[in-house]
């Protein structure tokens, strides 16, 4: 048990520090799909600190873990990005971008996103309650999400008529 308050404590941390970084990278971009990219995923990181918050204050408290459901990861971020992709070359021409290297900062940002994989992975193991796992297992797959949401943007980024000829390789292939 004591694990598992010393992750849900980090993890509050680590969700507050990734919520920064991107608020920080959206500042700093003139890029407005990375910044609506980063934005979104601050917004959902502050989410996760807020849920993981409240896992502590109750676990500390001795009220146990919130029954599977209770806490229902939002994954309207998904499609928030698909519709930023669905605009991305507009924005991207209305806004007069012109090449700007962002790979340190999605390479960065992707190794934060790993690193919380890790970490919830790390508690799923040391947690006895079956909620508790759930839980955790619902942060992982939301961090797996993000660090799609990145790969996928920074690939746009880099070479934008692979990632269509990619995304579109259905309509070739059926």
């Amino acid at each position: 048990m004591e694990k598992v308050l010393d992750i849900l404590k980090l993890a509050v941390e680590k969700e507050h520090l990734r919520q920064k970084a991107y608020e920080e990278a959206a500042a700093n971009t003139k890029n407005p799909l990375a910044r609506a990219t980063f934005e979104e995923l601050a917004r959902d990181e502050e989410k996760h600190a807020n849920y993981l918050k409240a896992y502590y204050d109750k676990q500390v408290a001795n009220e146990g873990w919130p029954a599977h459901g209770e806490v229902v990861e939002d994954e309207d971020v998904m499609a928030a990005v698909q519709q930023i992709f669905k605009y991305a070359n507009q924005m991207i021409d209305q806004a007069g971008v012109t090449s700007e290297d962002l790979t340190g900062v999605y390479e960065a940002a992707i190794a934060a996103e790993n690193e919380s994989i890790h970490l919830y992975s790390d508690a799923i193991e040391h947690a006895t309650d079956p909620n508790a796992k759930a839980f955790f297992g619902m942060l992982v797959e939301a961090e797996k999400r993000h660090r799609q949401i990145l790969s996928e943007t920074q690939e746009f980024l880099d070479d934008t008529s692979k990632w269509f000829f990619d995304e579109e390789m259905w309509i070739v292939e059926g």
